[in-house]
């Protein structure tokens, strides 16, 4: 179940029920959350105070791989260079990813209090930054029945066409299941039942994925995204989450 507040700010319930543990999902009224634009310092450090938490976040790069970073207070107002996700066992170690179509994966281990986050647009899904984000909380000590994971609001598969040579990656990537074939003869990609897929082969239980955001960034324009406003986007929403101190 997803909650949202006045603020333009939604939480999955699942996550809301453990305390000290601050996550969410921007939306267009607060603003721009892309690092490289002048003057978008001022809507992270709005989402910082919606959440209650410091302004410093850490953020991963993005380019569309599956590495995951382990962060700390060290990398409090850093860009993490080559990654897409970050995991922390640091209280006041928020981290952030942007996204505008691409699936945001937020994890979260209650028992080792270890969380992370991942960025994965299809690239990063067909070489399995989901499985790596896993992977990262089992070298921390983390068992995947204690994970919890929840997806944040993406392009649904209804809007996502995907050409012939994506499709012959996917396959090869043994993503299949997540294809989608429309009765006129085109093909879809299901970027969910894609990660779900893998993150239940590493042991994550289907209980402890929160897929209950049903909100397509196509069909809503409470959120960016790439494929409606291509080739000038305006902007990127945040995904963050982080243990409060």
């Amino acid at each position: 179940m997803l909650v949202k507040d006045k603020k333009g700010f939604y939480a999955l319930t699942t996550f809301s029920n453990f305390g000290g543990l601050a996550h969410g999902f921007s939306t267009k009224s607060l603003g721009d959350m892309r690092f490289a634009i002048p003057g978008n310092e001022k809507h992270r450090r709005n989402l910082a105070e919606i959440l209650e938490i410091s302004g410093d976040f850490v953020a991963a790069e993005q380019v569309h791989k599956n590495k995951i970073a382990e962060v700390g207070v060290k990398d409090l107002g850093t860009m993490v260079p080559e990654v897409d996700g970050l995991v922390t066992t640091g209280p006041g170690v928020n981290l952030i990813i942007r996204v505008a179509d691409c699936l945001p994966i937020l994890a979260f281990d209650p028992r080792k209090r270890i969380v992370g986050i991942a960025h994965a647009g299809w690239q990063g899904t067909l070489v399995k930054i989901a499985e790596n984000l896993i992977e990262t909380f089992i070298k921390l000590g983390s068992k995947p029945t204690d994970i919890i994971v929840g997806f944040g609001p993406a392009i649904e598969f209804c809007h996502y066409e995907v050409s012939e040579e994506r499709v012959a990656k996917i396959i090869k990537a043994g993503l299949e299941n997540a294809l989608l074939k429309s009765v006129s003869g085109k093909k879809f990609f299901d970027l969910k039942a894609a990660n779900l897929k893998q993150l239940m082969s590493v042991g994550i239980l289907k209980n402890n994925i929160d897929m209950s955001l049903k909100m397509c960034t196509y069909e809503n324009l409470g959120f960016y995204s790439w494929r409606r406003e291509k080739p000038n986007l305006s902007g990127n929403f945040a995904a963050v989450i982080g243990l409060k101190k």
